[in-house]
């Protein structure tokens, strides 16, 4: 097995061992459900009319989501068993600036996502109040219409959540390492590790994996891909089978890139 992919071999070793691992985005993927069927519930009680959600359960449901994210991190970081523990824990200092990474990285899902709900709107029937949601590829023209704005969108959201994730799991790795380094060392680290040759093919390497992932996320949350009439109800099946997905390989991708950036630390250091 070539080196570059050991790495693999290694993370769903550590995930065999961890099942706990799975705990949390399984939460994550469980509450992603719900949503989704109470916010579709609401839209087909509203006659085609938007819905749009409080901004107090939209506030509640970042900060979940960033719970999630910031504990996930550190079970991660555990099952790895990365060094030992320091003696002064700035806990407070570590959950506000990586609330600062997730943030930013927020803030460019929602600019993806608008622009995803843009395009999806020039696929609606306004006759069929779901199809914004699922629109059905029945010719070749079809496929060419929808490769120029899916592109834009699945490498823009690959892009953001490799880059951020990987910041992320940098700073946890700095933290850990020299209390004095913050957000713009843990950054600066990432750009000096890409320039190392065995972390860049490792990165590129999941990149590519990753990538995958997200054009089957693409294809699930927008084209109808099942044998079911009822968009709402092929929508959900989808949805459902993404986020069973997506929960599934959510701590691979982490263990990935935990076991990457460690590798790439030590390197540095020599």
């Amino acid at each position: 097995m070539s080196p570059h992919v050991t790495f693999f071999k290694q993370s769903i070793c550590v995930l065999s061992k961890n099942p706990i691992l799975f705990l949390l985005p399984s939460v994550g993927a469980i509450l992603s459900i719900t949503i989704e069927f109470i916010f579709t519930r609401e839209l087909y009680y509203s006659n085609g009319n938007k819905v749009f959600f409080p901004d107090s359960i939209l506030f509640g449901l970042f900060f979940a989501a960033f719970t999630i994210t910031y504990f996930q991190l550190r079970i991660s970081k555990k099952c790895i068993r990365l060094g030992a523990p320091p003696k002064n824990n700035h806990y407070g200092i570590g959950v506000l600036e990586l609330f600062v990474i997730y943030s930013i990285y927020s803030s460019l899902l929602v600019l993806i996502g608008g622009y995803e709900g843009q395009v999806r709107e020039t696929y609606s029937i306004k006759s069929d109040l779901f199809s914004l949601y699922t629109f059905k590829i029945t010719t070749y023209h079809d496929i060419i219409a929808i490769i120029p704005a899916g592109t834009v969108i699945v490498l823009s959201s690959t892009l953001a959540s490799f880059l951020f994730s990987a910041w992320m799991v940098k700073y946890v790795v700095v933290k850990d390492q020299d209390k004095q380094y913050g957000l713009v060392e843990s950054f600066r680290r990432i750009a000096y590790d890409s320039t190392i040759k065995d972390t860049r093919k490792k990165m590129l390497l999941l990149f590519l994996v990753t990538l995958v992932t997200s054009i089957l996320d693409f294809i699930l949350s927008n084209i109808a891909v099942t044998h079911i009439s009822d968009t709402l109800q092929s929508y959900l099946y989808q949805f459902v089978i993404l986020s069973v997905a997506n929960s599934l390989y959510a701590p691979f991708f982490l263990i990935c890139l935990f076991l990457i950036i460690l590798s790439g630390s030590f390197l540095s250091t020599k």
